[in-house]
């Protein structure tokens, strides 16, 4: 085996001129980068320098503990119709390629839900009165209207009745901006499948009788079926359609979804030999019988509601007097008094010389809420900007000197000072943060909850959480993020007026905000056409920061919730010349990737790779290059992890081929991929399985590619042969050099 060398800077220059060299690569193996300095032709002009790039998994998660609920749901096959498709018409993402009319100018999305997302969803369900006739009219009927309030379990109910008509691994989802849209729509629709779409007020409100008549008949004519989700109560006109549904009973949805959230654990310390009968005991014994639990699953909670609840029990089951304590904290009822006591005041316990106003607590406390896990003293800014926003002058320190540890116990008052944890860390100037300890994350949104409905207007919590984002230190303005997207489940239209002011800022950390409270906002589900179709308007037409702030959010998690709409709507931001000096659009298709869509990824980059506009080629280039520098894990570390993929079928040799020869012709990526190829033969060398891909892939990549074959040579004569001189690959690899070569 050779060691591939990347020594001195010497060694790291480019080879020399290939004297037919059409293919020419820099000189400069950083040419390729992004330079966020860059003046951007007219486009727009960042006014700061990015900060470092977030964890997409660290934002979903510190979005989850805010909002209190799961992530996403993974999706499989997708389509996409409408203006937000790529080229004219419509274009499907991954093995299914639709082409239909344009007419409408209506926007819909199709996607499918894995068979294991729907079997999980089967795992935790409690069976609800109204199942059986929805089973009914589904087989009489293509189209039925499943009506119900929001967090009645009626969306769960729709999918597995979808699943129970056609199967596991046939259920999908619909979004349209109206209704009226899938009429036309109805190639989207797979035979034998079954779709739930999710009608928010307005749509139900759009849903008139010939509308339904003419997507019944578009529905049939697919061969598939379709249930509409709404709240249908008042549309008698509907009736022959139409199914109310019943929710189970709140103590059978606790019992269905603790079993499951469960079911793999041991909550009773049996050891190895566990058959998970502690888990029943546990349920029914320590949980369901509960005086605390028992009273609040009388009072008839929804099913959304008590899957909340379920979650909370679930990330750490204890029993006896913790659980007691436990759910003292976070039922509904009791979490939103405690949060209303802490903002009352009323526990402000003793004053250090009167040094706060029950106003300033209060903003204190509420700071702590939208901060946790931020500096002491960026909490003291934040409070006082609510507290006196009109008020100059520099922010109180934390108390009189010599008394600070009592003056933060007195600003937090007892109740959220045994929520909180104060923590030393001697990385910060003040050294203290505040972070709510584990399993207080619910407090957070309660206190969010009652401020937003209490204590101060809309406006003025939407124009304290912008100015924060504006002005904070770079978690203060992600933290401040989160809130915004979190207010959104209260009105979306007022946040997202902020987010469009925020995301159209000439300073790229003020549009990241902006992108962490877009990702908040598609992470509540009621939200999710609302903002899915706000971000295609941006992603399609909007302005040069707008469109900036789209591939930010995807890069930033919401790839990951949104895989579909994440390859299409990047595709459309990549032509804007801004993008140029940005890597968004690659760490958003990396994030695609990363989530278990690459053949879906991989086929868009090669058609990337063939698009007019050399700032599309531009991001497949870059996107190729970096995810060519995978590898497998182990015990296949020796396969670079695009070719492991191609040998088991998974990702297409052909389209792995195209976006390796697009990125090794292209100046600004050729460097660092031929660089990344030799390694990839370095590293091929003794492995003969790996050695024949590798092979077989260069050959498809140099077939038909005369200067791509000519630059092979000139890099097999000038940097692979003096670096690799014992590889036996290399003289395979020659071969495919020879003029005469098929």
């Amino acid at each position: 085996m050779n060691t591939f060398v990347d020594s001195s800077r010497e060694d790291r220059e480019a080879p020399p001129p290939d004297p037919d060299g059409p293919v020419e690569p820099p000189s400069d193996p950083d040419e390729d980068a992004p330079d966020s300095t860059a003046a951007l032709d007219g486009d727009g002009v960042d006014e700061d320098l990015d900060e470092e790039p977030l964890d997409p998994l660290d934002v979903i998660g510190r979005l989850s503990a805010l909002l209190g609920a799961p992530s996403g749901i993974g999706v499989g096959d997708v389509h996409v119709r409408g203006q937000n498709a790529t080229g004219t018409g419509a274009t499907a993402i991954g093995t299914l390629n639709v082409t239909m009319a344009g007419a409408g100018g209506g926007r819909t999305w199709s996607e499918l839900l894995s068979g294991m997302a729907v079997r999980h969803l089967a795992d935790g369900y409690a069976v609800a009165p109204s199942d059986q006739q929805l089973d009914r009219r589904l087989k009489q009927r293509s189209l039925v209207c499943l009506s119900g309030q929001n967090g009645s379990g009626r969306y769960t109910a729709a999918c597995l009745a979808s699943a129970r008509r056609h199967g596991y691994d046939r259920v999908g989802l619909l979004n349209a901006e109206s209704p009226a849209d899938l009429i036309h729509a109805a190639g989207a629709l797979r035979p034998g499948h079954g779709y739930v779409l999710r009608l928010d007020e307005a749509g139900v409100r759009e849903l008139d009788g010939m509308t339904l008549v003419g997507l019944a008949t578009r529905v049939e004519a697919a061969t598939a079926t379709v249930v509409l989700v709404g709240d249908f109560l008042r549309r008698d006109e509907f009736a022959a359609h139409l199914v109310e549904h019943q929710s189970p009973a709140a103590a059978d949805v606790f019992r269905a979804q603790l079993r499951q959230q469960l079911r793999s654990r041991c909550v009773g310390g049996c050891g190895d030999g566990c058959a998970r009968r502690c888990v029943d005991l546990y349920v029914e014994d320590e949980c369901a019988t509960h005086p605390l639990l028992l009273a609040y699953l009388n009072g008839g909670p929804r099913p959304g509601e008590v899957a909340r609840v379920v979650d909370l029990i679930a990330q750490h089951p204890v029993r006896g007097a913790e659980l007691t304590q436990r759910l003292e904290r976070l039922l509904p009822r009791q979490l939103r008094e405690r949060a209303g006591r802490i903002l009352d005041c009323a526990d402000s316990g003793t004053d250090v010389a009167g040094f706060w106003t029950d106003a300033d607590r209060r903003a204190f406390r509420i700071s702590c809420a939208v901060l946790a896990g931020q500096p002491v003293v960026e909490i003291h800014q934040a409070a006082r900007l609510l507290a006196a926003p009109d008020l100059p002058g520099a922010v109180p320190n934390a108390g009189p000197s010599g008394r600070a540890g009592a003056a933060l116990d007195s600003l937090l008052g007892p109740t959220l000072r045994q929520a909180v944890l104060v923590m030393d860390d001697d990385r910060l100037p003040a050294g203290r943060r505040i972070e709510f300890a584990p399993g207080n994350d619910a407090l957070r949104a309660a206190l969010l909850d009652v401020a937003w409905e209490d204590w101060w207007l809309p406006e003025q919590l939407l124009r304290w959480w912008s100015e924060l984002a504006r002005d904070g230190m770079p978690g203060v303005r992600q933290a401040a993020a989160g809130a915004i997207g979190w207010s959104a489940g209260h009105g979306v239209q007022h946040a997202l007026r902020v987010v469009d002011q925020l995301a159209r800022e000439r300073r790229a950390s003020v549009r990241q905000a902006a992108a962490i409270a877009l990702v908040a906002m598609a992470m509540q589900p009621p939200l999710r056409q609302r903002i899915r179709a706000e971000l295609d308007g941006w992603a399609a037409g909007g302005a040069a920061h707008l469109r900036d702030t789209v591939a930010r959010a995807y890069a930033l998690g919401l790839a990951r919730l949104w895989p579909d709409a994440a390859l299409v709507q990047l595709r459309q931001v990549a032509q804007a010349r801004m993008q140029r000096w940005q890597n968004s659009v690659v760490r958003g298709l990396v994030q695609v990737y990363e989530a278990g869509h690459a053949p879906n990824v991989m086929a868009a980059l090669a058609e990337w790779t063939a698009s007019p506009e050399p700032e599309v080629r531009l991001h497949a280039g870059r996107a190729m290059r970096i995810l060519a520098d995978r590898w497998s894990p182990a015990p296949r570390e020796h396969w670079p992890e695009l070719l492991d993929l191609a040998r088991g079928g998974t990702v297409s040799l052909t389209d792995l081929a195209t976006c390796w020869a697009g990125a090794l012709a292209l100046p600004g990526t050729a460097y660092r991929t031929w660089r990344t190829l030799g390694f990839w033969l370095n590293r091929a060398d003794g492995h003969p399985e790996v050695a024949a891909y590798c092979l077989k892939l260069l050959s498809l990549v140099v077939d038909g590619r005369e200067p791509l074959r000519r630059r092979l040579d000139h890099q097999l004569r000038h940097v692979w042969g003096p670096l690799m001189p014992h590889n036996t690959l290399l003289d395979d690899v020659r071969r495919l050099t020879d003029e005469d070569h098929p």
